[in-house]
C-alpha cells in the first residue's frame, strides 16, 4: 500500500460532522441543542464530554441518566485517564428515558466518540483518536477482516521486530536523527515498544501508555511518518508471518493517520496543545 506524505482523510471529516465551537455557551450537536457547563447537573438528561481541537468541540463520550451528575461521575471513575483528556462538557435536560436513549444512539452513530463502544458506525475522528484511545478498537478499511484471521506470533518475534526496525531506522537519513535525539536509553525503549506490540498482537496488558503524547515535542513532519510506515512495512514482512504482518502494518498505518491528524490539525498553523501524558510511550 502506498502511504501519502499527507494526512489521510477521515471517513467523517470535521466539516461533515458539523461540530460546534468549543467556546460556545450553547451548541447544536446534530441538530440537538446543548448547554455548556463545568459539570453535568443533577437532573435527567444527556451529557457530552468534549475535547477542543482547534476551535471545534469533538465528542469524547455521550452519556445519559436520570441523574446526569451521577452518570458523569460513573464514567469518570471507570475511565479516569481517558475522561481527564476531555476539556469541555455540554448537556441537555430530558426527562423521558426512552427518548434519551434514542437520542444517545443517534448522536453516538453520528459522531463515533472514542469512549462509547456501542451504537458506533465507524472510527473516531483521527484528530481525536490521536489523543484519546478509541475504545471501539476501530481499524482502517479492510482491516476488520484481518481481526478474524488467526495469527501466530511470539514474544521472540516481537523482540526481533522491534530491534530490527530500530536498527534500520537508526541508519535511515530521515528517521535516524530523530531517534538519536529522542531516545537516550535504547534497551528501555525496546522493552516499552515490545510491550506495546505485545498488547496489540497478543492481548497482554503490560503496556498502558499513550503513544501520541511522546511525539508532541519531536518536531515531526509528514515525511517522517511516510518513512516510518515504509520501514515498518519492510521489517514486518521480513520478520512476521503474513497474517501477523498484515495486522501490525494495519495498526501502524492507522496510527500514522491519527498521529498526523493530531499533530497537524486541519486549519491550524500551530501545533496542538499538549494533552495529559499517559504512562510510558511507544514509537512503533
Amino acid at each position: 500500500m502506498t502511504i501519502s506524505s499527507t494526512v489521510t482523510a477521515a471517513p467523517h471529516s470535521a466539516s461533515a460532522r458539523h461540530l460546534p465551537l468549543a467556546s460556545a455557551g450553547e451548541a447544536s450537536f446534530a441538530g440537538v441543542a446543548f448547554r455548556a457547563a463545568a459539570r453535568a447537573p443533577s437532573r435527567p438528561g444527556i451529557f457530552i464530554l468534549t475535547r477542543g481541537i482547534g476551535e471545534l468541540a469533538y465528542p469524547v463520550y455521550i452519556g445519559e441518566g436520570d441523574d446526569m451528575a451521577v452518570a458523569e461521575e460513573a464514567v469518570r471513575a471507570t475511565l479516569p485517564a481517558d475522561t481527564a483528556l476531555a476539556d469541555g462538557l455540554f448537556y441537555m435536560e430530558r426527562a423521558n428515558a426512552r427518548l434519551r436513549s434514542h437520542t444517545v444512539r443517534d448522536l453516538v452513530g453520528k459522531f463515533d466518540p472514542p469512549l462509547n463502544t456501542t451504537d458506533r458506525k465507524g472510527p473516531a475522528a483521527p484528530e481525536l483518536a490521536a489523543i484519546i484511545p478509541d475504545r471501539a478498537e476501530s481499524w482502517p478499511e479492510g482491516a476488520r477482516e484481518q481481526l478474524a484471521t488467526e495469527i501466530h506470533v511470539t514474544e521472540a518475534d516481537l523482540e526481533r521486530l522491534v530491534k530490527e526496525f530500530y536498527a534500520a531506522a537508526g541508519d535511515d537519513p530521515v528517521l535516524g536523527p530523530v531517534f538519536t535525539r529522542a531516545i537516550p536509553d535504547w534497551e528501555g525503549h525496546y522493552r516499552v515498544v515490545q510491550n506495546f506490540w505485545s498488547r496489540a498482537l497478543l492481548g497482554t496488558s503490560r503496556y498502558s501508555g499513550n503513544p501520541f503524547s511522546a511525539h508532541l515535542a519531536l518536531n515531526l513532519k509528514p515525511e517522517h511518518f511516510t518513512r516510518w510506515v515504509s520501514l515498518f512495512q519492510q521489517t514486518a514482512r521480513r520478520v512476521l508471518e503474513p497474517a501477523a504482518a498484515d495486522r501490525a502494518i494495519a495498526k501502524v498505518e492507522h496510527m500514522s493517520t491519527c498521529f498526523q491528524a493530531g499533530l497537524f490539525p486541519p486549519g491550524l498553523d500551530a501545533a496542538p496543545s499538549h494533552p495529559h501524558a499517559g504512562q510510558g510511550a511507544a514509537s512503533a
